[in-house]
């Protein structure tokens, strides 16, 4: 074998030198993206994040623990009216920092893209504030779930949520960016607020694009697109804005401002469509016994605590002639037989899944019974004192002395009377329960 042959099989049998793994192009962006995500001030926003929805979520406690809607809704009304202006304000200071140490001009002699730097400076006040956001979302499911009662959380109005908070901080660093006013970052946070907070309390369809929309999500589901159409509006925004500000190529911020442009119209056209009503909230759920009390199917789990606060009332009326048959939480579909009871909405007569003010409940009842609804001038006193006197039975002397109602001589009357005979008093005056005619009303 010749030298050169000997080299070439030397050469082919030899595992020849280790090749090393280039490092990926973007290690050294993710490693400043986790250094600016653990230094500076974005943790501290994170936390302040933390803090503001929690001491507000417990300050109003009573208001929303015991119901999905509520609670989601009171978090989405804290989360973008005051987190929002937070985290704006917190970004746009983040992005006036070149300009108070003067490191604008030390910056465009680095060989990493404007848009990355800005990217990675940009991002971490959002990512913790969208973190701070998840925590107080999963403490409040947590203090809500052992009394809820029907439905479920709303994971897109939580994903509507984070995506605003995506948005705000990128929005707020070109601003700090843009703006070498000292308190950009507070009047920012001002003006957020009012832009956010104004087009509630007008009646247009345009307020529907309004992140900080005040949703009714008691008993209520968002249709599908809900979450995706409004992460498109408010990402579509803050990223066209992010591109014209750091990108080269600032002409392809037209794309996702046409993403934006795209989903408004839809957003405005649904307006109050975007919510639609939960089925579970229409579907009647009855108590066996007579007379039948239904609840929905949203308060199924309410039925023993409205029963035993009926009780009173149903035994009052227990033998009467033309007493009504049913009480439902809707509309009465026969006002003769059936009484309509008052919705258990928390933080009415709701709370943490009991019911509160039972003597209230029966006292409202007592007005669906004695239902008449006539003009002032077919009314005479005594129909009138009759019928307060009734109710004033019926709800029994616990709401009475609740109420502070006054033990009157038609209401004594019907006290002293024989139980037989008062049973037949009321069937003749709840035959009559509807009219207008006075001279028709058995009076005390």
């Amino acid at each position: 074998m010749t030298t050169t042959g000997t080299l070439a099989a030397e050469q082919e049998n030899s595992p020849g030198p280790r090749r090393t793994r280039p490092p990926a192009a973007y290690r050294p962006t993710l490693l400043a993206l986790r250094t600016e995500l653990r230094r500076g001030i974005a943790p501290w926003t994170g936390g302040c994040v933390v803090l503001m929805l929690g001491v507000t979520m417990a300050a109003k406690a009573d208001t929303w623990q015991g119901g999905w809607g509520e609670a989601q809704g009171y978090l989405h009304s804290a989360a973008t009216l005051l987190t929002g202006p937070l985290v704006a304000a917190a970004s746009c200071r983040q992005g006036a920092r070149d300009h108070r140490r003067s490191t604008a001009g030390l910056w465009s002699t680095t060989p990493r893209a404007r848009s990355t730097r800005v990217a990675v400076a940009a991002l971490p006040i959002a990512l913790w504030a969208v973190a701070g956001y998840l925590v107080v979302f999963a403490g409040s499911l947590v203090a809500t779930w052992p009394y809820a009662g029907g439905g479920s959380p709303f994971p897109s109005v939580a994903v509507a949520d984070c995506a605003f908070l995506l948005a705000v901080g990128p929005v707020g660093f070109v601003v700090g960016q843009r703006c070498r006013w000292r308190l950009a970052a507070p009047a920012l946070a001002v003006v957020l607020y009012l832009v956010l907070g104004v087009p509630d309390y007008y009646d247009s369809s345009a307020q529907y694009l309004d992140p900080a929309m005040q949703y009714a999500l008691e008993r209520t589901l968002p249709v599908w697109w809900f979450a995706p159409a409004m992460a498109a509006w408010t990402c579509g925004l803050a990223l066209a804005a992010l591109i014209a500000h750091a990108a080269r190529r600032r002409f392809l911020a037209v794309v996702p401002l046409a993403v934006a442009a795209a989903v408004a119209p839809l957003i405005t056209h649904a307006g109050p469509d975007l919510l639609r009503e939960d089925p579970a909230a229409s579907r009647p759920v009855c108590a066996d016994g007579t007379p039948r009390l239904c609840l929905t199917e949203y308060d199924e789990s309410l039925l023993p605590q409205v029963s035993r606060a009926l009780s009173g009332l149903f035994g009052r009326l227990d033998g009467v002639p033309g007493a009504p048959a049913r009480y439902v939480d809707q509309e009465p579909l026969d006002g003769s037989t059936e009484v309509r009871v008052p919705t258990p909405y928390v933080g009415g007569y709701l709370l943490r899944g009991r019911l509160q003010h039972p003597e209230d409940f029966v006292w409202q009842v007592t007005y669906g019974v004695v239902n008449r609804e006539c003009p002032d001038t077919l009314h005479t006193d005594r129909v009138m004192a009759t019928d307060e006197a009734v109710r004033g039975w019926l709800a029994g002397p616990d709401a009475a002395r609740y109420f502070g109602t006054e033990r009157t001589p038609q209401l004594r009357r019907l006290e002293a009377m024989p139980a037989s005979e008062r049973r037949v008093w009321l069937g003749r005056f709840l035959a009559t329960r509807t009219s207008c005619t006075p001279s028709e009303v058995p009076v005390l």
